[in-house]
């Protein structure tokens, strides 16, 4: 046993000691990547709006909005303030054996955001719990007899054991047991009406009496921003809704207005039976979630006294987080912020496709839309497959993420930007600043991106592999 650390020694930790801390009682090979990307040793001072303040003075322009999580910026004044209220008023947080007025609240305020009949909802405390929630409330409604669920290549939902039987992308699987058997799911192609059709119809003739509970995907995906056809998701419900199975749309990375919609499914006009979100709905602040599903849907599942508590979680709907979310909400709407992240969005996307006109044959192609969109870079691994044995680098398998990972690193280390990419997609680099990100710092990421292009890939990559050699191969 250790002294124990007081608060004002915790704020206070130097890098060195926090470091040490985290790679010994948190993760250390996850340390060893932080550290391969040159962001060990961030010394935060302080975060407000677009920027990370470090102890030495350095500015960092936060283009990864904690991957979704910070969409009003770092430490909004108004959430703030909400916080501050629920101190200063001492309002109950946890209550478990009555209603709590603040949940209803929440809920009504997103109720009058989502499309009818979205309207009841179930608070998480994480997106993946949200998707789980989805899950259950679907498999009781439809009851005993219907027991598969059908996902989508490349998709993501989450890393707890109900989830990660649905997620299709990352490897996240390996070395578990899946909470849903994997012979009660469906995979089918992303975007692809017929895969669909051919999944629901086979047996050929099974129609309505299909053994299928839900198809569940997210309107744009996460891990590589692939989006189907416009009308694809329309369709796919009513495929869906002709043959008795249930729709859920993930939005928890793509939702809380980042497209330019509350909802990136809001672009076509199509209403899902259940919806997940989280991520930004806690205002950069707290840990919450929601589902979001119909009366119709909730009766059939939860609508007995004998039923109603059949799924529920100790941290569901706290009341400081069921504030701090109303606030979230307001913001979203009365500052204009999905107008806001469309118009950006826009720009970025004009800037992006100028620097692939310069940049012919860097820049493969630009995924995504509003204020999430992503950079596919041609790397040109074909070149490198015989000369890189990635096999020996434990962080990096593959020679797209070795480049990618010198890319994040550059515009960390000499342009002072936070950037990510998703393992399962190595050469696509994510852009997904919060929502309140301006003209002139969307400039800035598009100069600090063509600077690397104009140096090269061999150089930035040659740059980071002298830098990491020994932490490459011994991590």
């Amino acid at each position: 046993m250790g002294s124990r650390l007081t608060l004002d020694e915790c704020f206070n930790l130097d890098p060195q000691t926090a470091k040490r801390l985290y790679s010994k009682h948190i993760n250390p090979a996850l340390m060893n990547i932080y550290r391969s990307l040159g962001l060990a040793n961030m010394d935060v001072e302080s975060a407000e709006g677009m920027e990370i303040l470090l102890g030495d003075g350095t500015s960092v322009l936060d283009f990864s909005a904690a991957i979704g999580v910070v969409g009003l910026g770092h430490n909004h004044p108004r959430i703030l303030a909400a916080e501050r209220r629920c101190q200063d008023e001492k309002i109950l947080d946890a209550i478990k054996v009555a209603p709590h007025k603040l949940q209803g609240a929440l809920a009504h305020n997103l109720a009058a955001i989502l499309p009818d009949p979205l309207s009841v909802c179930f608070f998480s405390v994480s997106g993946a719990e949200a998707v789980e929630a989805a899950l259950k409330i679907c498999e009781k409604a439809q009851g005993p007899k219907k027991t598969k669920f059908i996902t989508t290549s490349n998709s993501f939902h989450g890393k707890t054991h109900g989830a990660m039987s649905i997620t299709r992308s990352g490897g996240f699987h390996r070395g578990f047991l899946m909470g849903i058997p994997q012979e009660n799911v469906i995979e089918v192609e992303y975007g692809s009406l017929a895969s669909l059709r051919q999944a629901i119809e086979s047996p050929p003739g099974s129609g309505p009496g299909n053994d299928i509970i839900a198809f569940i995907v997210e309107p744009i995906q996460g891990e590589n921003l692939s989006e189907g056809a416009h009308g694809y998701l329309e369709a796919a419900v009513e495929l869906c809704r002709g043959n008795n199975i249930l729709t859920i749309f993930d939005e928890v990375k793509m939702g809380m207005g980042r497209t330019g919609h509350f909802c990136s499914f809001q672009a076509e006009d199509v209403v899902p039976d259940v919806v997940t979100l989280s991520k930004a709905l806690g205002g950069g602040k707290r840990a919450i979630g929601a589902m979001v599903s119909t009366p119709e849907l909730f009766e059939r599942a939860y609508g007995s006294r004998q039923d109603c508590s059949l799924h529920t979680s100790t941290f569901s709907g706290l009341g400081s987080s069921c504030a701090v979310a109303i606030e979230a909400l307001n913001v979203y709407f009365e500052e204009d912020l999905l107008d806001h992240a469309r118009v950006q969005g826009e720009y970025l996307r004009s800037q992006l496709e100028s620097l692939k006109d310069i940049h012919e044959g860097s820049i493969l192609e630009l995924r995504g839309r509003g204020l999430i969109q992503g950079i596919r870079f041609n790397f040109g691994r074909h070149r490198f497959d015989n000369m890189i044995d990635t096999s020996k680098m434990g962080v990096f398998k593959t020679v797209d993420s070795a480049f990618m990972a010198s890319v994040i690193r550059d515009l960390f280390e000499r342009h002072h930007i936070l950037a990510h990419f998703a393992p399962s997609a190595p050469d696509i680099l994510h852009i997904m600043p919060p929502l309140i990100v301006e003209k002139e710092h969307l400039d800035r990421f598009v100069d600090a991106i063509d600077d690397i292009l104009q140096r090269g890939f061999i150089r930035t990559a040659g740059d980071f592999l002298k830098g990491n050699f020994k932490d490459l191969l011994g991590s």
